[in-house]
């Protein structure tokens, strides 16, 4: 038997390209029982961080979300794996059904298209126990609509056999001796394999490659592409995560990798690091004395653990040697997107907590499962947003945490040229002016001894994201997001993406609104050397060029005075976004990413991280195809080296 009480649960954020909020439930005696996901910004997501329990309970908010909980590179599947899906379900039914107002909701109204990953080409998933027919791994999708949503799945209709039974609608895989159960549909009938709502893979890679002078990474499995950096020699860094062996053995779920590239595309070396959990990499800095990476793990790659998901901070020679790695963290949950340096060889770093990282956090101490009407919302524990500062040894030289008791992150951190730093995310305070609405953007500006110098606050009633940071020579400040509102211009039809300037006082200079009908989010920002502002993220419609199919990345150019130059659309017939920009000093731009496609060269399995360079001048795409390097296929305890 199992009692709940109030330290039975762990509550933390974790990030995919979003954000996701995890809580574990167990019994008296410590044993995990479930553990819930929820996507937890109220955005088109991409979910493909699998959580790590047996039985997983993962919801998505507002958003064309695609939901994916399976690890296709995951060694050890002979294992209870029971996911249980929701879409739109929070966002449409539990605030009504407690009586709590989403401030954001009624002027937001959409019909929202989610797409449930079953399969890829390679492979069906959840058939690992054909004995038991299916009933030890399968998906449970709880509010799957015929109207909108996708279930996505390897093969052909012909593999494929549904059941229909009093509850609902069973899917089978049949291409073994004894059907083997795949997804279960409650309160969903007369289905028909033919119809358009199953996304069917077949089994053959992708056709392509669409642009032969990018780079695509992968293996079998999942291998995303998040941070990119570049040195004044015009190397190339890049890293993300991988559930596979990306060059090296995968020491657990998830391990970070880290690669170093030429202007051409050659690889120079690469590393992949991790633990027995979750390891990635989210940020890369490098200046004249090494390389910084910044990410997170849930197991011990500095030191012992502090709360579950700790922030680690990690310095690499140019030749890809680890000098040191600093772990940090609180009993809580710590995250961390954000790494800068500045021109003293000091390194900052920015972070979001739900414990004391940093001091004591501003949240009042709501209970999650609290729904009485003195809570001023869902009471769900919210984070605070922390800044460190670091020398060139690894020493931390001072930390500062900056938060009310509603939400508060910071994303992403920018240092100019006297030091001051910057740093802003999306809040549900006030603490930075009036609030617009839910959820508003705030950018913060801190000195170099971690001094509060000033807030800027700004959002429509509807849902307003900030999502990265850049100065310019002349000390100027620029932020990225995206909106479902009119935030300086009117909104073309659903999430617009959005760029603005302020001077260093904190005066907005001007602010530039652009979208389509469709899904359009910034996520990365670069100003480079000329002060000309690069930024990227992806559309499913057509905002820089005719839509390849699903998601397309995008990138644009602005001049310091917020006129467009340029803009590129990139893709293939699946989905492909972007997650990162960066400008080098010879007049080249680089844009990392993750696709389902085979944008450069065939896709390898499921999702294959991707990097392209463009001219940072015309926008035109360069050679970055490199070497033709298959990281797959070497032995799993071989070192990849140039």
């Amino acid at each position: 038997m199992s009692t709940f009480n109030d330290n039975a649960f762990d509550l933390f954020f974790d990030v995919s390209s979003n954000i996701l909020r995890s809580v574990v439930f167990s019994d008296i005696f410590g044993n995990l029982l479930l553990e819930v996901v929820d996507i937890f910004t109220p955005s088109s997501n991409y979910n493909a961080l699998r959580a790590e329990q047996e039985i997983d309970f993962v919801w998505g908010r507002h958003g064309n979300d695609s939901l994916i909980d399976f690890s296709s590179g995951d060694a050890q599947l002979n294992q209870r794996q029971i996911d249980i899906f929701f879409g739109d379900f929070v966002d449409e039914n539990i605030y009504e059904l407690f009586g709590l107002v989403d401030e954001g909701l009624e002027s937001t109204p959409r019909d929202w298209q989610d797409r449930f990953i079953l399969g890829d080409w390679q492979q069906p998933y959840y058939i690992d126990d054909p004995l038991l027919f299916g009933l030890n791994q399968f998906a449970l999708i709880a509010d799957f609509s015929l109207a909108q949503d996708l279930i996505q799945l390897h093969g052909t209709p012909q593999d494929y056999q549904l059941l229909e039974t009093p509850l609902g609608t069973a899917l089978f895989w049949q291409q073994e001796i004894v059907p083997n159960l795949v997804a279960l549909l409650p309160g969903v009938f007369d289905l028909s394999l033919n119809e358009e709502f199953f996304q069917f893979e077949g089994d053959t890679p992708p056709p392509g490659p669409v642009i032969e002078d990018a780079l695509q990474i992968g293996t079998a499995g999942i291998d995303l592409g998040l941070a990119l950096s570049t040195d004044l020699s015009g190397n190339v860094y890049v890293g993300g995560w991988t559930d596979s062996a990306l060059g090296e053995s995968n020491s657990g779920l998830k391990d970070a990798w880290l690669a170093k590239f030429d202007g051409n595309g050659n690889q120079l070396w690469s590393e992949q690091f991790g633990t027995s959990g979750v390891d990635s990499v989210w940020a890369i800095a490098n200046d004249a004395n090494g390389v910084y990476v910044v990410g997170n793990t849930t197991g011990a790659l500095g030191k012992t653990n502090q709360g579950g998901r700790d922030v680690y901070l990690a310095k690499f020679d140019r030749e890809g040697n680890q000098t040191w790695l600093q772990q940090f963290g609180s009993a809580g949950m710590d995250i961390s997107y954000g790494v800068t340096t500045d021109q003293n060889g000091n390194i900052y770093v920015s972070s979001q907590t739900l414990g004391d990282l940093g001091g004591a956090n501003n949240n009042t101490g709501q209970n999650f499962l609290d729904f009485t009407e003195s809570k001023q919302s869902a009471a769900v524990p919210t984070t605070d947003s922390v800044v460190a500062k670091f020398d060139s040894d690894g020493e931390q030289l001072w930390i500062e945490k900056f938060g009310t008791a509603e939400l508060d992150d910071f994303y992403n951190i920018a240092i100019d040229r006297q030091g001051n730093i910057f740093a802003g995310g999306p809040t549900t305070s006030d603490w930075g002016g009036d609030h617009a609405g839910l959820y508003d953007s705030w950018l913060v500006k801190v000195d170099n001894n971690g001094q509060l110098d000033w807030i800027e606050q700004f959002g429509t009633p509807a849902y307003d994201f900030l999502w990265d940071v850049d100065t310019d020579s002349e000390g100027n400040v620029y932020a990225t997001g995206w909106t479902l509102g009119d935030l300086g211009e009117a909104n073309a039809g659903s999430y617009d993406a959005w760029v603005v300037k302020y001077d260093s006082d904190g005066n907005q200079l001007w602010s530039e609104q652009f979208g389509t009908s469709g899904d359009d989010a910034s996520v990365a920002i670069e100003v480079d050397l000329n002060n000309n502002i690069f930024l990227t993220g992806h559309t499913d419609s057509d905002l820089g060029g005719a839509n390849a199919g699903s998601y397309d990345a995008w990138v644009v150019k602005y001049d310091g005075d917020g006129n467009q130059l340029w803009e590129e659309q990139l893709g293939t017939a699946n989905s492909d976004y972007a997650s990162e920009i960066n400008a080098d000093s010879l007049g080249n731009l680089y844009v990392i990413g993750w696709t389902e496609g085979s944008l450069g060269e065939l896709n390898a399995g499921s999702i294959d991280a991707w990097v392209t360079k463009l001219d940072a001048e015309t926008g035109i795409v360069q050679n970055f195809s490199g070497d033709a390097f298959n990281w797959g296929s070497p032995p799993l305890n071989a070192k990849h080296e140039v």
